[in-house]
């Protein structure tokens, strides 16, 4: 149990990471119209919105639940023009992640939020503002969906957004929840 809540916990900091925005960060000389992410990021718990409903809709236990809203993560990310790797840790969590940005689907099984994502597929937004994460998903109970989780920069690139819409096939509603991380000196 303790480390399905760790692997949860670090595949939420990675999230929260990757969906940080930066709107006005300087971007690298290879990558002139987007973003960059690279950089060490702080969670901000009271900024964000809840995830308990995302994740009780995931089927994750009401303890994954109570860590998640309460453990405070960091996320490191380094950014090239293919490729974002984002390591997050916090109390009892440690989650490393790496993206492909040009929109390949790369199969897989990292657990996420208490569900199992078995392919993902990484793109920038038709504006290049944008970083957009949609995984595959298989819940606890067998239900299959769709996790996005979209990343982008504010105020001048000092804080990540990194918002997370839920949507299972066998359910009419999606559910949604939003991180904010604040750049670290």
């Amino acid at each position: 149990m303790r480390y399905l809540l760790l692997r949860w916990l670090a595949a939420l900091a990675c999230l929260g990471v990757f969906s940080l925005p930066q709107t006005s960060a300087a971007p690298k000389p290879d990558q002139p119209d987007k973003p960059n992410f690279s950089g060490t990021w702080g969670l901000d718990l009271k900024a964000s919105t809840s995830f308990e409903p995302l994740m009780k809709q995931i089927g994750a236990s009401l303890l994954e639940r109570k860590y998640a809203a309460s453990v405070k993560l960091k996320a490191a990310i380094h950014q090239t023009e293919h490729v974002m790797t984002i390591a997050a840790h916090g109390p009892g969590f440690a989650f490393d992640e790496t993206l492909y940005l040009d929109g390949r689907t790369e199969p897989g099984k990292l657990d996420l939020l208490g569900a199992t994502s078995f392919k993902t597929r990484t793109a920038w937004s038709e504006d290049h503002q944008h970083l957009i994460e949609a995984h595959q998903i298989k819940t606890k109970q067998g239900k299959e969906g769709q996790l996005i989780i979209e990343r982008y920069l504010i105020d001048e690139g000092k804080t990540l957004v990194a918002a997370y819409t839920l949507k299972l096939n066998e359910e009419p509603n999606q559910t949604s929840a939003r991180q904010i991380w604040h750049k670290q000196a």
